[in-house]
Protein backbone atom coordinates (compact mmCIF):
# COMPACT_ATOMS: atom_id res chain seq x y z
CA UNK A 1 0.00 0.00 0.00
CA UNK A 2 2.76 2.44 0.93
CA UNK A 3 4.58 1.73 -2.33
CA UNK A 4 1.47 2.69 -4.26
CA UNK A 5 1.06 5.89 -2.22
CA UNK A 6 4.65 6.95 -2.80
CA UNK A 7 4.37 6.20 -6.52
CA UNK A 8 1.21 8.28 -6.75
CA UNK A 9 2.74 11.17 -4.84
CA UNK A 10 5.87 11.16 -7.02
CA UNK A 11 3.66 11.30 -10.12
CA UNK A 12 1.40 14.03 -8.75
CA UNK A 13 4.32 16.22 -7.64
CA UNK A 14 5.94 16.34 -11.07
CA UNK A 15 6.20 19.98 -12.26
CA UNK A 16 4.04 19.43 -15.35
CA UNK A 17 1.34 17.68 -13.33
CA UNK A 18 1.35 20.48 -10.76
CA UNK A 19 0.85 22.89 -13.65
CA UNK A 20 -2.10 20.78 -14.83
CA UNK A 21 -3.64 21.08 -11.36
CA UNK A 22 -3.37 24.88 -11.46
CA UNK A 23 -4.74 25.10 -15.01
CA UNK A 24 -7.56 22.68 -14.23
CA UNK A 25 -8.63 24.47 -11.05
CA UNK A 26 -8.45 27.87 -12.77
CA UNK A 27 -10.54 26.77 -15.75
CA UNK A 28 -12.98 24.78 -13.62
CA UNK A 29 -13.56 27.71 -11.29
CA UNK A 30 -14.56 30.01 -14.15
CA UNK A 31 -16.81 27.38 -15.72
CA UNK A 32 -18.40 26.57 -12.35
CA UNK A 33 -19.27 30.23 -11.79
CA UNK A 34 -21.76 30.08 -14.67
CA UNK A 35 -25.18 28.99 -13.35
CA UNK A 36 -26.22 25.70 -14.91
CA UNK A 37 -22.71 24.56 -15.83
CA UNK A 38 -21.64 22.20 -13.07
CA UNK A 39 -18.56 19.99 -12.67
CA UNK A 40 -19.83 17.39 -15.15
CA UNK A 41 -20.21 20.02 -17.87
CA UNK A 42 -16.80 21.46 -17.02
CA UNK A 43 -15.12 18.06 -17.36
CA UNK A 44 -16.93 17.43 -20.65
CA UNK A 45 -15.71 20.76 -22.04
CA UNK A 46 -12.10 20.03 -21.08
CA UNK A 47 -11.95 16.44 -22.34
CA UNK A 48 -10.64 17.36 -25.86
CA UNK A 49 -7.61 19.05 -24.25
CA UNK A 50 -6.54 15.79 -22.61
CA UNK A 51 -6.26 13.84 -25.87
CA UNK A 52 -2.62 14.82 -26.37
CA UNK A 53 -1.61 14.46 -22.72
CA UNK A 54 -0.14 11.58 -20.76
CA UNK A 55 -2.91 9.54 -19.04
CA UNK A 56 -1.82 10.54 -15.54
CA UNK A 57 -1.58 14.22 -16.52
CA UNK A 58 -5.00 14.08 -18.17
CA UNK A 59 -6.60 12.55 -15.08
CA UNK A 60 -4.95 15.15 -12.85
CA UNK A 61 -6.21 17.92 -15.14
CA UNK A 62 -9.76 16.53 -15.02
CA UNK A 63 -9.60 16.25 -11.23
CA UNK A 64 -8.51 19.89 -10.99
CA UNK A 65 -11.33 20.94 -13.32
CA UNK A 66 -13.86 19.01 -11.25
CA UNK A 67 -12.76 20.46 -7.91
CA UNK A 68 -12.48 23.94 -9.40
CA UNK A 69 -15.99 23.75 -10.83
CA UNK A 70 -17.43 22.61 -7.50
CA UNK A 71 -15.80 25.59 -5.78
CA UNK A 72 -16.75 28.00 -8.58
CA UNK A 73 -20.41 27.13 -8.16
CA UNK A 74 -20.32 28.67 -4.69
CA UNK A 75 -19.58 32.09 -6.21
CA UNK A 76 -22.87 32.30 -8.08
CA UNK A 77 -24.67 30.85 -5.04
CA UNK A 78 -23.31 33.58 -2.79
CA UNK A 79 -23.59 36.55 -5.14
CA UNK A 80 -26.86 35.96 -7.02
CA UNK A 81 -28.43 32.97 -5.20
CA UNK A 82 -28.07 30.79 -8.31
CA UNK A 83 -26.21 27.55 -7.46
CA UNK A 84 -23.81 26.50 -10.18
CA UNK A 85 -24.20 22.80 -9.27
CA UNK A 86 -26.09 20.61 -6.84
CA UNK A 87 -23.31 20.57 -4.26
CA UNK A 88 -23.41 24.37 -3.82
CA UNK A 89 -27.13 24.62 -3.06
CA UNK A 90 -26.45 24.64 0.69
CA UNK A 91 -23.92 27.46 0.23
CA UNK A 92 -26.72 29.80 -0.78
CA UNK A 93 -28.50 29.30 2.56
CA UNK A 94 -25.89 31.31 4.48
CA UNK A 95 -23.76 32.83 1.71
CA UNK A 96 -26.45 34.83 -0.05
CA UNK A 97 -27.79 36.45 3.16
CA UNK A 98 -24.21 37.54 3.91
CA UNK A 99 -23.96 39.06 0.42
CA UNK A 100 -27.18 40.98 1.07
CA UNK A 101 -25.54 42.35 4.22
CA UNK A 102 -22.60 43.69 2.16
CA UNK A 103 -20.33 40.86 3.36
CA UNK A 104 -19.95 38.99 0.08
CA UNK A 105 -16.14 39.04 0.35
CA UNK A 106 -16.28 37.36 3.74
CA UNK A 107 -18.63 34.67 2.43
CA UNK A 108 -16.44 34.01 -0.64
CA UNK A 109 -13.33 33.77 1.53
CA UNK A 110 -15.01 31.32 3.90
CA UNK A 111 -16.15 29.24 0.93
CA UNK A 112 -12.59 29.14 -0.43
CA UNK A 113 -11.05 28.17 2.90
CA UNK A 114 -13.71 25.55 3.55
CA UNK A 115 -13.35 24.03 0.06
CA UNK A 116 -9.57 23.78 0.36
CA UNK A 117 -9.63 22.38 3.89
CA UNK A 118 -12.46 19.93 3.27
CA UNK A 119 -11.05 18.75 -0.06
CA UNK A 120 -7.58 18.19 1.40
CA UNK A 121 -8.80 16.33 4.48
CA UNK A 122 -11.22 14.27 2.38
CA UNK A 123 -8.52 13.30 -0.13
CA UNK A 124 -6.11 12.27 2.63
CA UNK A 125 -8.79 10.27 4.43
CA UNK A 126 -9.76 8.51 1.20
CA UNK A 127 -6.11 7.77 0.47
CA UNK A 128 -5.77 5.60 3.57
CA UNK A 129 -9.38 4.41 3.96
CA UNK A 130 -10.09 3.40 0.34
CA UNK A 131 -9.03 -0.28 0.70
CA UNK A 132 -11.15 -0.76 3.81
CA UNK A 133 -14.12 1.09 2.27
CA UNK A 134 -13.90 -1.07 -0.86
CA UNK A 135 -14.06 -4.22 1.26
CA UNK A 136 -17.06 -2.95 3.23
CA UNK A 137 -18.93 -1.76 0.11
CA UNK A 138 -18.72 -5.23 -1.45
CA UNK A 139 -20.59 -6.67 1.54
CA UNK A 140 -23.54 -4.24 1.18
CA UNK A 141 -26.91 -5.78 0.31
CA UNK A 142 -30.26 -4.26 -0.68
CA UNK A 143 -31.35 -3.90 2.94
CA UNK A 144 -28.20 -1.96 3.77
CA UNK A 145 -28.75 0.49 0.91
CA UNK A 146 -32.38 0.93 2.00
CA UNK A 147 -31.29 1.65 5.57
CA UNK A 148 -28.80 4.25 4.34
CA UNK A 149 -31.46 5.98 2.26
CA UNK A 150 -33.88 6.03 5.20
CA UNK A 151 -31.13 7.49 7.40
CA UNK A 152 -30.39 10.20 4.82
CA UNK A 153 -34.05 11.16 4.49
CA UNK A 154 -34.72 11.25 8.23
CA UNK A 155 -31.52 13.27 8.79
CA UNK A 156 -33.35 16.15 7.09
CA UNK A 157 -35.24 16.68 10.33
CA UNK A 158 -31.98 16.86 12.30
CA UNK A 159 -30.72 19.77 10.20
CA UNK A 160 -34.04 21.62 10.14
CA UNK A 161 -34.42 24.79 12.14
CA UNK A 162 -36.41 25.07 15.32
CA UNK A 163 -40.07 24.44 14.61
CA UNK A 164 -39.33 23.49 10.99
CA UNK A 165 -39.18 19.68 11.38
CA UNK A 166 -42.61 19.08 9.85
CA UNK A 167 -41.83 21.34 6.92
CA UNK A 168 -38.52 19.55 6.34
CA UNK A 169 -40.22 16.14 6.33
CA UNK A 170 -42.90 17.39 3.93
CA UNK A 171 -40.20 18.67 1.59
CA UNK A 172 -38.44 15.28 1.80
CA UNK A 173 -41.67 13.55 0.75
CA UNK A 174 -42.12 16.10 -2.03
CA UNK A 175 -38.59 15.36 -3.21
CA UNK A 176 -39.35 11.63 -3.27
CA UNK A 177 -42.44 12.34 -5.37
CA UNK A 178 -40.35 14.26 -7.90
CA UNK A 179 -37.71 11.50 -7.91
CA UNK A 180 -40.31 8.91 -8.94
CA UNK A 181 -40.83 10.67 -12.27
CA UNK A 182 -38.91 9.01 -15.10
CA UNK A 183 -37.84 5.52 -16.11
CA UNK A 184 -37.65 2.85 -13.42
CA UNK A 185 -34.08 1.56 -13.25
CA UNK A 186 -35.19 -1.96 -12.30
CA UNK A 187 -38.00 -2.65 -14.76
CA UNK A 188 -37.37 0.02 -17.40
CA UNK A 189 -41.02 1.10 -17.25
CA UNK A 190 -41.84 4.84 -17.44
CA UNK A 191 -43.38 6.31 -14.29
CA UNK A 192 -45.57 9.44 -14.19
CA UNK A 193 -44.30 10.68 -17.56
CA UNK A 194 -47.86 11.24 -18.84
CA UNK A 195 -46.71 10.32 -22.34
CA UNK A 196 -44.12 13.13 -22.44
CA UNK A 197 -40.74 12.25 -23.93
CA UNK A 198 -39.09 15.06 -21.94
CA UNK A 199 -39.92 13.31 -18.64
CA UNK A 200 -38.50 9.90 -19.55
CA UNK A 201 -35.14 10.78 -17.95
CA UNK A 202 -36.85 12.28 -14.91
CA UNK A 203 -36.57 15.79 -13.49
CA UNK A 204 -33.05 17.17 -13.50
CA UNK A 205 -31.83 18.12 -10.01
CA UNK A 206 -29.88 21.06 -11.41
CA UNK A 207 -32.95 22.32 -13.26
CA UNK A 208 -34.99 22.02 -10.07
CA UNK A 209 -32.35 23.88 -8.06
CA UNK A 210 -32.17 26.67 -10.64
CA UNK A 211 -35.96 27.01 -10.64
CA UNK A 212 -36.11 26.98 -6.84
CA UNK A 213 -33.34 29.49 -6.17
CA UNK A 214 -32.37 31.49 -9.25
CA UNK A 215 -35.83 31.93 -10.76
CA UNK A 216 -37.43 32.96 -7.47
CA UNK A 217 -34.61 35.45 -6.88
CA UNK A 218 -35.14 37.00 -10.31
CA UNK A 219 -38.88 37.31 -9.67
CA UNK A 220 -38.29 38.90 -6.24
CA UNK A 221 -35.79 41.34 -7.74
CA UNK A 222 -38.28 42.36 -10.43
CA UNK A 223 -41.07 42.80 -7.91
CA UNK A 224 -38.90 44.90 -5.59
CA UNK A 225 -37.84 47.08 -8.51
CA UNK A 226 -41.39 47.93 -9.50
CA UNK A 227 -42.90 51.06 -7.97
Amino acid sequence: MLDGIFTGLSTALMPFNLLMVVVGCFAGTFIGMLPGLGPISAVALMIPITYGLDPSSGIILMAGVYYGAVFGGSTSSILINAPGCASTVVTSFDGYPLAQQQQAGKALALAAYSSFTGGTIGALALLFAAPALATVSLSFQSTDYFALMVLGLTAVAAFAGKGQVLKALIMAVFGLMIATVGTDLSSGAPRYTFGSVDLIDGVSFLLLAMATFALTEVVMTVLKGTP
